[in-house]
């Protein structure tokens, strides 16, 4: 039988350690491109504090007040670094006690993918340099378009200055 809870619901659980595997489908894109927005489902389980980095878990950002999943990148005696596969930036670190479940199967159609293997942890690695290769590669675009910009900017009113001057000089 299946039971409906709201993420507020199944959050409290999980704060008792009650909670049941919950599958949901994620509304966002920071896990792209291992979990595509509004598309793949994702099963979370309560988090039984087994953390470890590349596990893909579900945590409060107290910020934003918010559940988000993302990837941990880092851990340092209690507190964890989370950063979305598709984000520019870590989410900065958390207390591991906001953490509520861990990801432990995507679907993708009939496709079933476990999702904290090595395998997933070099892909976002890499995912994220090609990410900050992009982001270069746009920053040195905009740099250009901009340079180009203020010439052309520059040459009309090069040219405005000298009509004016003609017209200027004229004693008549």
């Amino acid at each position: 039988m299946k039971q409906s809870f709201s993420i507020s619901m199944w959050h409290q659980m999980a704060m008792e350690g009650t909670a049941p595997p919950v599958r949901i489908v994620l509304m966002g894109s920071s896990m792209f491109p291992l979990v595509r927005y509004n598309k793949d489902h994702v099963t979370i389980v309560p988090c039984g504090g087994d953390l470890k980095i590349g596990d893909i878990v579900l945590f409060i950002n107290q910020n934003r007040n918010l559940h988000v999943v993302h990837r941990i990148w880092d851990i340092k005696d209690n507190m964890v670094l989370t950063w979305g596969d598709n984000c520019a930036y870590p989410d900065g670190w958390i207390p591991s006690e906001l953490i509520l479940g861990k990801v432990v199967l995507i679907e993708r159609g009939k496709r079933r993918i476990v999702p904290n293997s090595n395998r997933g942890v070099q892909w976002a690695r890499f995912w994220h340099l090609a990410g900050k290769g992009f982001r270069w590669c746009m920053a040195i675009k905009r740099r250009i378009v901009k340079l180009i910009q203020n010439r052309k900017r520059e040459k009309v009113m090069e040219k405005e200055t000298y009509q004016a001057g003609d017209v200027s000089n004229c004693d008549e």
